[in-house]
């Protein structure tokens, strides 16, 4: 399952987000908790975002994301029909081309978890 070895590679990159953000800021500004995770998953990674979520909730414990939210969504997939040309996004799996319906595709990506956003509370 690298479902886990992602969420703590997750959490290690919240975590030096974090800290190169509190190094910076006033007392006032400082990220006291994380509240929520926003992640764009690739169509093609192999990962259960059902499992993501339970690993997050398990490994969040003890840190400063302890009781967020992860919100995982799909991310988009740049495409290339071959046959005709045709250039186009997908969210969905589907190995067609909208235009001709040739199945000679090519993309790049689609595989990796990327961190979108935080959102933070700044009060204890």
């Amino acid at each position: 399952m690298h479902e886990a070895s992602l969420v703590q590679g997750l959490l290690n990159l919240v975590e030096r987000t974090v800290e190169e953000h509190n190094a910076q800021a006033s007392e006032e500004q400082k990220i006291r908790h994380v509240q929520e995770i926003i992640c764009e998953l690739g169509l093609y990674s192999c990962v259960e975002p059902r499992t993501l979520t339970s690993c997050f909730e398990l490994l969040a414990e003890n840190t400063l994301a302890d009781g967020a939210q992860l919100t995982v969504r799909k991310a988009p997939l740049t495409c290339h029909c071959q046959d005709c040309g045709n250039s186009f996004t997908v969210t969905e799996r589907q190995f067609h081309c909208p235009a001709c319906g040739g199945e000679n595709i090519h993309f790049d990506g689609g595989h990796g978890l990327m961190l979108i956003s935080l959102r933070v509370d700044t009060e204890e």
